[in-house]
C-alpha cells in the first residue's frame, strides 16, 4: 500500500536497493540487491556457457551460488592464470578478495566438500554452510554422476565408474553434533575472513534446533523451502512465525528459498517483495528463472571456427536475460524502493477478511457502516 493520506506531504525518496549484511566480526558485507540464485544447474551446461551465465547474473548484482569447479575452471587453469599474472609483473597474492571488491558470489559449502578448492574462499562474499541434504532430480538424497563429474573435472572420455549416485551427508564430517557447530563457523571465518557466514537448513530443523543454529553464531540463517509445495498464504504465515521466533531469541537476518506454489504459477516478483516486507532479509530467485533456464539449455557450444567463443555465448546469454529476466529485476527494484518504512509490514494489506485475521494485516475496503 502507499503511505496513508496526510502522513507524507512531500516527495518520497526511494529506499536504497543495497542491503548491508552485518557480520559478527569485521566490516559488513554490501549486497547490491537482496536476491540470490540458490541452485543453478551448472553441470547441465558446458563450462563456457556456465561461465557466461555466471558473469551475466553477477553483473546484475545478484548473489550467485557457484564453485570454480562448477564453472569448469580447474585448478590447473587457475595455476596457469596465476603464472601468467606473475610473468606480467603483478602480484596476485596481494589482490583484494572478491568480497572486498563488491563482486557478489555465494560459496556453497556442502557437507561433502566435493569440488571445493582454496581459491573459492577468496571469491566468496557469503559462505553458505549446508547442513541439510537436498533431493536431486531423481528424488534421492544424493549426487548424480554428471554433477560429480563437473566437480571433479572428470574428462568426458573417462566417465565416473558405475555412473550412479553418491549419497549426501547431513552434517559436515568434522561436526559431530550441533553443539560443536560454532567452531565450524569460526573456521569458515578464518578461511574467508572478508565474507559473511550463513548456515542453511531445511525447515524441519528449526522446530527443535533453532536455538542451536543461532547459538553457533552465523551472520544469517537460510531456510530452504524450495522442494516443498504450499499456498502463498501458508508461506506468508510461516514467514511471520519464523520472524517472530527468531527475534524472540536474537535478531539475526533470515534468508529464504521460497516454496513451490500449489498452483501452476510460481512465486514471482510481487510475492518476493511481500516476503521481504514480512521480515526476510534476502530471497532466492530460482522460481523466477524457470523459463530463463529453459532457454539457456538451448544454447549450443560455438563452432570451432569462431574466433571468440566466449563473446558469442555472452551475446546469446545477454539477449535471453534482457528479454526474460531484466524486466522482472527492474520490477523488483521498483517495488523494493517503495518500502520506505521502519516497519515495512505496516505497508501490507488485504481485501480478504480471513487472510487479514490470519496474518494480522489491515483489511482494506471493508466498507463498514
Amino acid at each position: 500500500m502507499p503511505p496513508r493520506i496526510g502522513q507524507v506531504r512531500r516527495g518520497i525518496s526511494p529506499a536504497p536497493t543495497e542491503t548491508l549484511l552485518q557480520r559478527s566480526e569485521g566490516v559488513p558485507v554490501l549486497l547490491p540487491v537482496p536476491l540470490f540464485w540458490d541452485a543453478p544447474p551448472w553441470h547441465t551446461w558446458q563450462p563456457i556457457i556456465a561461465q557466461s551465465i555466471f558473469l551475466a547474473m553477477q553483473s546484475r548484482g545478484v548473489l550467485v551460488s557457484a564453485l570454480e569447479s562448477e564453472l569448469g575452471r580447474t585448478l590447473a587453469t587457475s595455476d596457469a592464470n596465476t603464472a601468467s599474472s606473475a610473468a606480467d609483473g603483478s602480484s596476485p597474492a596481494s589482490d583484494p578478495p572478491d568480497s572486498e571488491l563488491g563482486i557478489p558470489r555465494l560459496l556453497p559449502y556442502r557437507n561433502e566438500r566435493y569440488g571445493l578448492s582454496d581459491v573459492d574462499f577468496d571469491h566468496a562474499m557469503v559462505v553458505d554452510m549446508h547442513l541439510s541434504p537436498l533431493r536431486d532430480a531423481s528424488g534421492r538424497f544424493a549426487y548424480s554422476a554428471a554433477r560429480l563429474g563437473r566437480w571433479e573435472a572428470t574428462p568426458e572420455d573417462q566417465p565416473l565408474s558405475g555412473g550412479g549416485w553418491i549419497p549426501a551427508m547431513t552434517l559436515p564430517p568434522d561436526v559431530s553434533e550441533l553443539k560443536t557447530l560454532s567452531s565450524k563457523v569460526e573456521q569458515l571465518r578464518v578461511l574467508a575472513p572478508h565474507a559473511a557466514v550463513v548456515i542453511s537448513v531445511t525447515p524441519e530443523w528449526i522446530d527443535e534446533h533453532l536455538n542451536d543454529l543461532i547459538a553457533a553464531g552465523p551472520d544469517a540463517i537460510l531456510i530452504r523451502l524450495g522442494q516443498i509445495r504450499m499456498t502463498g498464504i501458508a508461506f506468508a504465515q510461516f514467514t511471520q512465525r519464523l520472524s517472530h521466533r527468531v527475534e524472540s531469541i536474537k535478531k539475526i537476518p533470515i534468508w529464504l528459498v521460497p516454496p513451490k506454489s500449489l498452483t501452476k504459477k510460481p512465486l514471482g516478483v510481487s510475492d518476493s517483495i511481500k516476503t521481504i516486507a514480512l521480515g526476510v532479509s534476502a530471497i532466492a530467485i530460482d522460481s523466477w528463472l524457470d523459463g530463463v533456464i529453459d532457454e539457456f539449455n538451448e544454447i549450443s557450444h560455438p563452432a570451432s571456427f569462431v574466433s571468440d567463443p566466449m563473446q558469442t555465448v555472452t551475446i546469446e546469454v545477454e539477449e535471453i536475460l534482457q528479454r526474460r529476466f531484466d524486466p522482472d529485476l527492474e520490477n523488483f527494484l521498483g517495488l523494493f524502493s517503495t518500502l520506505v518504512h521502519d516497519r515495512p509490514s505496516d505497508l501490507l494489506g488485504t481485501f480478504d477478511p480471513e487472510i487479514a485475521e490470519i496474518l494480522n494485516l489491515p483489511c482494506v475496503g471493508r466498507l463498514s457502516t
